[in-house]
Formats: structure tokens, sequence, C-alpha cells
């Protein structure tokens, strides 16, 4: 799925491009892959290490403020390239389109909601039907 997700993005970047589209994806796949099969292989020592020096709970709070801290560094960075490029001006158009997707998030939100509301429903008639079940007998 990698290769497929990164290949738009990257077509020009990696050439996956010509005849060989699918033999270029695969590969890029696999490294994806491998890749993450390395990191696995290289910290699940680390922390099995990491683990036996420290108590578990403080070892996931060293670990956790490394990651956000490469997170937040990563923000910054995606931030600064993010604001090199204008905002879309904000006319009839861009308005319209925002309305769209707000009655589209509506619509779905309100689904979702009717959804929950019969099952809850369901279910509580089920409980109902089982406690009359039960002084009946």
């Amino acid at each position: 799925m990698h290769g497929f997700a990164f290949s738009f993005e990257l077509r020009q970047t990696l050439q996956f491009a010509g005849e060989h589209l699918v033999t270029s994806l695969l590969a890029f796949n696999v490294g994806v892959e491998l890749g993450q099969l390395l990191m696995l292989v290289l910290f699940v020592p680390m922390l099995n290490l990491l683990f036996r020096v420290v108590p578990e709970r403080v070892g996931t709070i060293i670990i956790s403020a490394f990651v956000a801290h490469a997170a937040w560094h990563w923000m910054v960075e995606r931030g600064e390239q993010l604001s090199r490029f204008p905002w879309p001006v904000l006319d009839a158009a861009a308005l319209a389109s925002l309305t769209r997707w707000v009655m589209a998030l509506v619509a779905i939100g309100g689904i979702v909601w009717l959804v929950s509301v019969i099952r809850q429903h369901r279910a509580q008639r089920r409980n109902g039907e089982t406690v009359n079940q039960r002084s009946t007998t």
C-alpha cells in the first residue's frame, strides 16, 4: 500500500514511470517494508535492554519524550515549508466549496448519530425482552 500511496507524489523524483510501473511500485513497497522490519530488529532489543535498566513506565516516558521531540522538529520544519506557499484566496467559489464540505460533514455526523441511536434502541429492546422473558418464567 505504501508504494501505491507514494507513487503519485514521488513519480518524477523516483522515476515511477515508463513500462515498469508495477515493478517500480512493488520494489518501493518492498523497500519500505524492509526498512520497517530493520527498525524493529534494531529497536526491539534496545527497548528490551532499556526496560531491564529502568522500570517500564519510566522507559515509556523517556521514549515518548524523544518521539515528541522529533515530532516537534518535523512539525516546525514542515510548517516553514508550508509558509512558503500562498494561502488560497477566500472568494465565493472557495466559500461554496467550504460550505459543501461542512454540509457533507454534518450529514455524515447525522448518519453516525442516527445509527448509534438505532443501535441503542435495539439493545434496550433486546435487554427489555430478556428481562420480560425472565420475569414470565
